[in-house]
């Protein structure tokens, strides 16, 4: 028996002396009468209901204090800023200068002045480094560019 009561223990994490206790208030509840029982449970529920009423009672008093603090609260999240201010770098408002550009109407102006006789010779130069001398140089400024 003392085994079983052990298990019991430490299933409920209950004392022996909780035990104990508990199983002489059932014993002694089972022997009431039963207008006992039913006084008994009325005053329970009389008593619930007090605390319910109470509960109503600080719940009415305080709610007009919470809305208006919920309305406080919801008015500084509306109108406070909500990020810090960005700096304006000149990466920033470079990069702003150019999708200006990019969706602007106005077509954009290609560089008509292009010399494709110095990419040429530059090519030449990079593939024949002997002969990139004095004929290459000759052939850019006969270009009168």
């Amino acid at each position: 028996m003392n085994a079983g009561m052990n298990q019991e223990q430490e299933q409920t994490g209950s004392s022996e002396f909780e035990l104990r206790t508990r199983a002489l208030l059932v014993e002694s509840s089972e022997s009431l009468s039963g207008a006992v029982r039913s006084r008994l449970t009325q005053a329970r529920h009389a008593a619930l209901g007090a605390h319910a009423a109470r509960l109503r009672y600080r719940l009415q008093r305080w709610a007009p204090a919470g809305a208006l603090a919920a309305a406080a609260l919801a008015l500084l999240v509306v109108f406070l800023p909500h990020t810090r201010p960005v700096p304006n770098t000149a990466a920033i408002s470079g990069s702003i200068d150019d999708i200006d550009l990019l969706t602007s109407e106005v077509p954009l102006a290609t560089d008509q002045d292009v010399d494709y006789s110095f990419y040429e010779w530059a090519v030449d130069a990079a593939n024949n480094p002997t002969s990139a001398g004095h004929a290459g140089a000759a052939s850019v400024g006969s270009n009168g560019s």
